[in-house]
């Protein structure tokens, strides 16, 4: 199986580490510092038992030279996404299977969807439409991924706690490329599955982005201290509800408890979340796929989700403050 990882950064190192080993032929898609430093010396993972694992995949900035593969793993943000339009499309052809590994509402969600979704893209994580009639969603597996790992600078990763991935056809149909994807990520050590509902997995993992990625950059907090806390706690349950009142009018049905995701995060303890880390680094944040969507739902189902809103405004304050500050120090 031809494998290509697009992006590589904490995610997309871990896929490259752990599935070079596997014996499919995987390649790595990185630019910059990154690339240089995977080319002199590979990936290098810290394990959650601390154990030092470095890997050597194929790493190259050039799709030409790969060519169209069996599976593409998109690992980068959300918002980064259409720029890499033009790198996904070299690694595709019509039989080539598409797993974004991406944060938040994805931009197929509304794919083969009934009433207020019908096939209409979401203009917070894909305006225009363009990802929508780019990608065609017949060729899209959706996933979840349910891990905790950090960037530790160019090639190099730590991977805190957790090594769960779900994965679905969008369109709910059977689809051997799920089988051939969940054996492949059971090669490389990790606990995958398989659902018939990719989308109450999405939701599921969104919970947890929802309910406090906003609030750690907010507090500076990591994601063990934001779950015992009792206040913020209330508050990223209270965000969490929210979104569950767009999913169940959106027709999800939950087999999990916002109160069991909590748990599962808080089971995670002093990790830094993506968004704090982005927020920190001076970086864009992912809002638009993981709040922003979530409030184009809401306006769509006719759902009010105060708390939601709220958050996100006082994100965006930090956000500009933080770059005022920035600005002000150049």
């Amino acid at each position: 199986m031809k494998v290509s990882i697009l992006g590589a950064g904490a995610i997309g190192n871990l896929l490259a580490a752990r599935l070079s080993v596997t014996g499919a032929e995987v390649s790595l898609i990185a630019r910059g510092a990154a690339l240089d430093e995977i080319r002199r010396n590979g990936v290098t993972m810290v394990t959650p038992l601390r154990r030092v694992f470095r890997a050597t995949p194929q790493v190259t900035d050039d799709p030409h030279a790969l060519g169209p593969q069996d599976v593409v793993f998109v690992c980068v943000k959300a918002h980064a996404l259409r720029g890499a339009l033009g790198t996904l499309t070299l690694l595709m052809d019509g039989n080539t299977t598409v797993v974004p590994m991406i944060n938040g509402i994805p931009w197929w969600y509304p794919y083969g969807q009934p009433g207020p979704l019908a096939d209409r893209p979401l203009e917070s994580v894909d305006p225009g439409g363009i990802l929508w009639r780019t990608i065609d969603p017949e060729q899209v597996v959706g996933s979840a991924a349910f891990v905790a790992v950090e960037n530790d600078g160019p090639g190099r990763i730590r991977h805190i706690s957790d090594q769960r991935f779900v994965f679905g056809d969008v369109g709910g149909r059977p689809n051997p490329m799920v089988g051939k994807i969940v054996d492949l990520f059971g090669k490389a050590g990790f606990q995958p599955r398989s659902t018939a509902n990719i989308r109450e997995a999405i939701w599921v993992k969104l919970w947890g982005n929802l309910g406090f990625n906003p609030l750690s950059v907010l507090t500076g907090a990591t994601l063990g201290e934001l779950c015992l806390d009792p206040g913020t706690r209330a508050v990223g349950r209270a965000m969490m509800m929210e979104a569950q009142m767009v999913a169940d009018r959106l027709g999800v049905a939950f087999e999990t408890s916002v109160d069991q995701r909590i748990a599962m995060a808080a089971g995670i303890g002093d990790f830094k979340t993506s968004m704090l880390q982005d927020f920190e680094a001076g970086r864009r944040l992912e809002t638009a796929a993981i709040i922003g969507a979530v409030i184009e739902l809401a306006e769509r189902v006719g759902t009010a989700i105060p708390t939601i809103e709220g958050i996100l405004a006082l994100v965006e304050m930090r956000v500009r403050t933080r770059d005022t500050l920035r600005q002000s120090a150049a």
